[in-house]
Parts: C-alpha cells; structure tokens; sequence
C-alpha cells in the first residue's frame, strides 16, 4: 500500500512542478506581451509629438498669413476711404494688427509646443512600462521554473519520507 502511494505522490508532485511551471510561463508571455503594448504606446506618443510639433508650425504659418492679409485689408480699406495711410494712426492701427497676429503665432507655437511635450512625457513614461514588464517578464519565467524545481523537491522528499516510512513498516511486520 505505502508504494502505490509514493507513486502517487511523485505523480503529484510531477503534476505540481508543470503547473508551477506553465504558470511561470503563461505570466512571463502576458508581461512579455505588456511590454510590447507599452513599446507601441511609445512609438505612438513620439508620433504625436511629432505630429503636434507640424500643426502647430503649420496652424502658426497660416496665422502669419492671415495677419498679413488683414494688414493689408487695412490699408486698402483705408486708402479707399480716402484717408492718408502712411500717416496718423493708420500705421499705429497696421501696427498693432501685426503685433497680435505676431502674439497669435506665438501663442500657437507654444501651445502645440507643450501638447508634443506631453506627448514625449506619455511616451517615456511607456517605455518605462514597457521596460518593467520586460523585467517581469523574465523574473515570471525564473519564478516558473523555480516553483516548479520547489515542487520537484518538495514532492521527492515527502514521497521519500513515506517511503521510508512504509519500509520501516515493512521491514518490522516482515520479521
């Protein structure tokens, strides 16, 4: 009786140790996996950033043109009223126009300035994350084989200490 109980007991443990040890595995793939979605997020926030960094130029170009084309209204406007535009406030008002669509450029190069910063935040915070679960990635897949050496030994030494039970048992009733 105390043998087939030993070999179940090894079965056992041989049961345990693969459990232990896939289970290190299927934690080490998800965690390889979220590394790999943390990676892409990264990419993905560098291209924003990129991309915000462009609209901004972009939206701060048309701005300038915008600027001029008003500045221009302006005198036209003005000269087709008959009012001198080289003199009096005429190139105050063309000036002040200028001066705010200048501060309107600005305005916009900055706020796509510190939109594309977040995004590089976002995306050096992903690598971050996509470098932790790199790491646990690779300790799950130890720990797996860990358990699974643990539940080996573990396994053999109570099946050893039944066996010698059950020989000593034997041992006394057989004499």
């Amino acid at each position: 009786m105390g043998l087939p109980m030993a070999a179940v007991g090894l079965l056992g443990a041989g049961v345990s140790a693969f459990g232990q040890y896939e289970s290190g595995q299927a934690n080490s793939a998800a965690a390889a996996y979220q590394a790999q979605v943390a990676a892409n997020n990264a990419k993905i926030a560098m291209q924003n950033a990129t991309w915000e960094s462009q609209a901004g130029e972009t939206a701060s170009v048309n701005k300038g043109l915008q600027t001029r084309a008003a500045v221009g209204n302006e005198k036209a406007y003005g000269a087709a009223s008959g009012i001198d535009v080289n003199t009096g406030s005429a190139p105050a008002v063309r000036a002040g126009t200028e001066e705010m669509g200048l501060l309107d450029q600005l305005t916009i190069r900055s706020n796509a300035a510190k939109k594309a910063y977040g995004e590089e935040v976002t995306a050096t915070s992903d690598i971050a994350q996509s470098q932790l679960d790199t790491m646990q990635s690779k300790q799950a897949s130890i720990a797996g084989d860990i358990g699974a050496a643990g539940s080996l030994l573990s396994g053999a030494s109570t099946v050893g200490g039944q066996y010698l039970k059950w020989q000593n048992q034997f041992g006394t009733t057989g004499t």
